[in-house]
């Protein structure tokens, strides 16, 4: 018997509910619903000020969810948003940027033959430098013995300023050809390390299924 008045008072409770919406609907086209802190459910037309910290959800005339309208965010939850939201831009760029490195990589090359060809240019116009300074650090090191020859003449008496002053011009294109061939060794190990990772990447993608433009140009022309 008590089970039936409750299943009764539970049918009066949604009917009488039913009919507070529908008379609200009918005014304004939607139904705003929500639960207070308390845990009451409350009911109007527009947004009730209760749950100005709570979700709240607009009903259509037909009772479906029209949306759920959310809370503000507190300055905790703004400022996880912010940092989400940062993290999510640097994630599509770097997603963006990627997809152009690739798309250039396979514009670039028809295979890792030709990624290898590339490489051995860049390497030997950086060698032919390396060697040009090498051959530059010989004849300084001929003009500093020649030097060092002139100035055993003045072993016990002072030196001309000329002669101080060739010494140290020798001493100064001797650092600079030095730091020429190890800014240009240190070029070449970066230009190895990009060519290997360009050909890696590249045969990633080709084993993908990406195809190069060339071979896809060669193809078209067949």
């Amino acid at each position: 018997m008590a089970s039936k008045l409750r299943v009764c008072a539970w049918i009066l409770a949604a009917t009488a509910g039913m009919a507070v919406g529908a008379s609200a609907t009918a005014a304004t086209g939607s139904l705003f619903i929500c639960t207070d802190a308390t845990g009451k459910t409350i009911t109007g037309d527009v947004p009730p000020p209760e749950c100005a910290n709570r979700p709240i959800r607009e009903l259509n005339r037909d009772g479906s969810v029209r949306q759920v309208i959310a809370p503000p965010l507190t300055p905790e939850q703004r400022a996880q948003k912010a940092a989400e939201d940062r993290r999510k831009a640097e994630e599509e760029k770097r997603r963006r940027d990627q997809a152009r490195r690739d798309r250039a990589l396979l514009d670039a090359y028809g295979d890792e033959s030709e990624i290898e060809q590339a490489r051995a240019r860049a390497v030997d116009s950086r060698r032919v430098i390396i060697d040009r300074a090498r051959k530059r650090l010989d004849e300084l090191q001929r003009e500093r013995k020649k030097l060092d020859d002139e100035a055993e003449f003045y072993v016990k008496r002072q030196q001309p300023e000329r002669l101080k002053r060739a010494y140290a011009m020798n001493a100064d294109m001797v650092k600079a050809q030095e730091k020429i061939i190890d800014e240009t060794d240190a070029e070449l190990k970066r230009i190895n390390e990009r060519f290997d990772a360009d050909r890696q990447r590249f045969h990633e993608l080709v084993q993908g299924g990406a195809k190069p433009a060339q071979h896809s140009a060669s193809a078209g022309t067949q």
